[in-house]
């Protein structure tokens, strides 16, 4: 009897070597990944209690400022004795514009809106001149203020507008019989918006998920002060009970400070260093996700990972010598597969292997069965992991069915082009531009992914449009500034050149009355002064009107711009006036009125200048939702891109400011020789 194959024996010693080297690389691989995430861990928690620190003292700074500047009012005695002159003297006029005219200067501070406030909580005197009561809260605060004779910093609180607002309340003192008596009030809004939210937002650090968290304890609940990063409309709307279950900001708004770890508004796992901000109910927090924080640590493990693959390997290469069979087999199957990938990655290696863009190429089922090395870097798998993946992995949560839509789309029409949300393997969402096609391939139909990161793009979009917004805001400050300096302007002239002109023209007349008969010379020169004076005055009279269009208070936006063209026509004889106009008052605010007033204004004034037309007609149409403007004239028109390269459209420019500040739209249309169209839409406030 031949004795037994011992080749065919298994080899059960390299199966214990093969799991005690697996333990063993398993265990040292644990172990390094403990080591590596408490030492990330105690990084990040030095980094947050610095970032808390810093955001605690620059809310306290702020804070101190703004009470700094409210005690050096109070410390005013000048102010404070006109405005107790203003509190019990009868006529009140100059002092009100006095007093006014500083509460306006004040607005250049930060301040959204001020008023003047009697001790007993009734506004006195506001700018804007809006307010007209105060809420319950601001009231309280205003007989604190009273009762404490100190500068009263708020909590934050929606005023009666519902907008999120901070107030200063500084009292007013006199001496009053050796005594501080109080004799008003003045109240600062501030915005959190301006200055305060976007202190808290910003992040010092590089962070795809830090956030700072402004809170403060509401009986049994914690209120949300802020904007957050991942919600909207946040302040003082969202609210959880102290009694939440690992709720990051409960915690804290009990009482506990320093290095916290929970979860935080939205569940997700956090870590958190939080503060309290001295002297005020308010507790801060900054935080980072747990999954931003050991990000790190993936890279670590996969290459511990790697090490462990080779080990087990190599083991595995001798346990193979014993499975020879089914390895040929196996190798055989897998020789097949990748000859047929090898075919189809030579038919698109020229187009795929050095592109900026990501292509994917899938079959019928989505599956996909090439990828190129930008998609390979540009989501975080190894080529592997790609190919055993479907397209709509690569999709965020809750895209199968838009995706299954546009699959059957692009069966239908070939091909589409889109905008869309993808993700990494981290997680990490990315928008994208994809063009999506369906080739033939050896006969089978295949879906052609090209995909292009548009991240900086949206990034450029959003700086654009933020950018866009704040010079609008700026533009709409300018012209708001313009206006009130006309109107400075035309009371000056009004009450100082006028008033002036006139005693200068009654005191000639005077003269020219007392003149004796045979003073005939002289009497016909002081009738040429007397009526070079009348001209002047008129002429101021005008300029005034130009400035300040008074009539917009008196006499309503249609007569007003009635009279403006009535005046125009006065002027220009030689033009034919088509005038037809709807009635627009009490559709518009003074505002709105004034600077409409302002865009027909310059419109008729070009066309003075420069349009020299024979015809031109104004058309003026109201329409429940909006009112529509035309002005049209036949006059010598201009080239528009010649003119804009030459720099000559101040007027114009400022014309469609106005009208997009207003949220209308402004479209222009002039050729040489064919004269000239404007035209713009106003919407109504609170039109159907």
């Amino acid at each position: 009897m031949s004795p037994p194959n011992e080749s065919w024996k298994f080899p059960w010693y390299l199966i214990f070597i093969f799991f005690g080297l697996s333990i063993g690389i398993l265990t040292t691989g644990y172990l390094y990944y403990r080591n590596q995430e408490a030492y990330i861990k105690i990084e990040k928690q030095q980094e947050l209690s610095a970032i808390i620190a810093l955001k605690i003292d620059q809310i306290i700074s702020w804070r101190q400022e703004r009470i700094d500047f409210a005690s050096t009012i109070m410390d005013d005695p000048f102010f404070a004795l006109r405005v107790k002159e203003f509190m019990n003297k009868r006529a009140k006029t100059a002092l009100k514009e006095q007093i006014l005219e500083r509460l306006s200067a004040l607005t250049s501070y930060q301040y959204q809106s001020l008023a003047l406030i009697d001790p007993e909580g009734n506004v006195k005197l506001a700018v804007p001149a809006s307010k007209q009561e105060l809420p319950p809260y601001v009231k309280s605060l205003a007989f604190q203020a009273v009762q404490t004779k100190k500068v009263v910093f708020s909590d934050l609180y929606r005023n009666e507008d519902a907008k999120v607002m901070l107030s200063v309340l500084t009292p007013l003192l006199v001496m009053q019989r050796e005594e501080k008596v109080i004799v008003g009030i003045i109240l600062m809004e501030i915005e959190p918006y301006q200055f305060l939210y976007p202190l808290i937002k910003s992040w010092p650090t590089p962070s795809t998920t830090g956030e700072t968290e402004l809170i403060r304890r509401e009986d049994d609940e914690v209120v949300f002060l802020n904007e957050l990063r991942h919600r909207q409309n946040i302040p003082l709307n969202l609210r959880f009970p102290l009694k939440s279950s690992n709720l990051l900001a409960a915690t804290v708004a009990q009482g506990k400070q320093g290095i916290i770890e929970g979860l935080d508004y939205r569940g997700f796992p956090v870590l958190a260093a939080a503060g309290r901000i001295p002297d005020s109910s308010w507790f801060l927090i900054a935080k980072v996700d747990a999954a931003e924080i050991y990000a790190p640590i993936q890279k670590r493990i996969r290459e511990v990972a790697v090490l462990l693959i080779t080990l087990i390997a190599s083991a595995g290469i001798c346990v193979a010598f014993f499975w020879r069979n089914q390895q040929t087999k196996f190798y055989r199957r897998q020789y097949e597969v990748e000859r047929e990938r090898s075919a189809l990655a030579q038919r698109y290696e020229y187009l795929t292997r050095f592109a900026n863009d990501i292509i994917l190429v899938a079959d019928q089922d989505l599956k996909i069965v090439e990828a190129n090395d930008r998609a390979v870097a540009s989501y975080g798998y190894d080529r592997n992991e790609l190919l055993r993946m479907d397209l709509k992995d690569l999709y965020p949560p809750g895209s199968q069915q838009v995706l299954e839509t546009l699959f059957s789309h692009v069966q239908e029409k070939g091909g589409l082009i889109f905008e869309a949300m993808q993700q990494r393997k981290d997680g990490a969402p990315f928008p994208v531009e994809v063009s999506l096609r369906l080739l033939q391939l050896d006969g089978e139909e295949m879906f052609q992914e090209i995909i292009r990161d548009i991240t900086e793009r949206k990034r450029t979009e959003e700086v654009l449009k933020e950018s866009e917004k704040n010079l609008r805001h700026l533009a709409s400050r300018l012209l708001s500034a313009q206006e009130d300096e006309r109107k400075r302007i035309s009371r000056e002239l009004h009450d100082e050149l006028g008033h002036s002109l006139l005693a200068l023209k009654l005191q000639l007349e005077s003269v020219a009355e007392q003149m004796l008969p045979q003073q005939i010379s002289l009497k016909n020169e002081v009738n040429r002064i007397l009526q070079s004076i009348s001209a002047t005055i008129e002429e101021v009279r005008r300029l005034y009107l130009d400035l300040s269009p008074g009539d917009l208070e008196d006499l309503g936006l249609t007569t007003s711009i009635r009279s403006l063209i009535e005046d125009f026509a006065y002027l220009q004889k030689q033009i034919n006036w088509t005038i037809k106009m709807d009635d627009l008052d009490g559709l518009f605010p003074l505002s709105i009125q004034t600077a409409i007033y302002r865009i027909i204004q310059e419109a008729l004034t070009n066309i003075g200048k420069h349009a020299k037309p024979k015809n031109v007609f104004l058309e003026i149409k109201r329409a429940p939702r909006e009112v529509s403007f035309t002005i049209e004239d036949d006059g010598i028109g201009f080239e528009r891109n010649k003119v804009f390269s030459e720099k000559k459209t101040l007027g114009l420019l400022a014309m469609e400011e106005r009208v997009k500040i207003l949220g209308g739209f402004f479209k222009l249309r002039s050729q040489e020789n064919r004269g000239t169209r404007i035209s713009f839409a106003i919407p109504v406030p609170g039109g159907e």
